[in-house]
């Protein structure tokens, strides 16, 4: 692990293979948001890959699929990422492009008007992913009073009213070199790494612009919440745990009890 100037983080494991994996990893979700911008963390996860000052999204588009590359975005409650699989020959390339959207995405106004209309469908299609569901629903549970608690796509009746302006103010609260890690695996050479990620992402500020909203320890309520829903043929049940962070000692042994309950098959 390397640590620049700015703060970032660059974490390499490096192994014989001929692709690598380039990902930059943000400390910060949908716990991030507020009641007024809930679902605005995991809109920048679409938006932040549709045109910088450099690049349209079609450009964008085209130089992934002229190498053969292969990108993802994912947004979480308290992490989100966007990382690519390249040939290993393709890798400088990679953490340009990588750094070109994190530092200068232009976050379009008519793009995001696109972008919500594909949020709204994802939203009215929610309720078929009923695994998704009920953990959306137990989080609320357990963290009502909470950001916590809220959905990571966030409310379906607030997409409408979110701007880019909710957009560029959640990217400068949370986007900052203290709380992100680009880590890279596969056929990689750290130090040319850390060189390229040096210029990719200097732009990059090390501290957060404004202060961070729900920092404070969220607390967890047990509790039991049941819904019914006429027009579903079967129940969906779930029972979730309190369970201990990574850096707590019993991290791994709750892991192993994970694989230990298995996965049930209902045949």
């Amino acid at each position: 692990m390397t640590t620049l100037a700015n703060g970032i983080r660059i974490c390499t494991e490096k192994s014989a293979t001929l692709t690598a994996t380039i990902g930059v990893h943000f400390g910060a979700g949908s716990r991030q948001d507020t009641l007024a911008t809930s679902g605005v963390s995991y809109a920048l996860q679409k938006m932040v890959l549709r045109g910088t000052s450099a690049r349209s999204k079609t450009m964008f588009a085209q130089e992934i699929e002229m190498m053969g590359a292969r990108v993802n975005t994912s947004a979480g409650r308290e992490v989100s990422n966007v990382s690519v699989t390249c040939f290993k020959s393709d890798t400088s390339k990679i953490v340009d492009m990588l750094g070109d959207a994190v530092t200068s995405a232009t976050l379009d106004a008519a793009e995001f008007e696109l972008c919500k209309e594909e949020l709204m469908m994802e939203h009215s299609m929610s309720n078929t992913e009923y695994k998704t569901t009920t953990i959306e629903n137990c989080h609320y549970n357990s963290y009502r009073d909470h950001q916590m608690g809220q959905p990571i796509k966030g409310d379906v009746d607030n997409t409408a009213s979110l701007t880019v302006d909710d957009l560029q103010h959640f990217r400068a609260t949370n986007w900052f070199g203290d709380n992100i890690v680009v880590v890279a695996t596969g056929n990689v050479n750290h130090d040319e790494l850390v060189q390229q990620v040096q210029s990719g992402f200097h732009a990059i500020s090390k501290t957060a612009a404004a202060a961070r909203p729900n920092t404070e320890k969220n607390v967890y309520a047990p509790c039991m919440m049941m819904i019914r829903d006429d027009e579903m043929y079967n129940s969906n049940v779930g029972v979730f745990y309190d369970a201990p962070g990574i850096k707590h000692p019993d991290y791994w042994s709750f892991m192993l009890l994970k694989y230990v309950f298995g996965t049930y098959r209902i045949n």
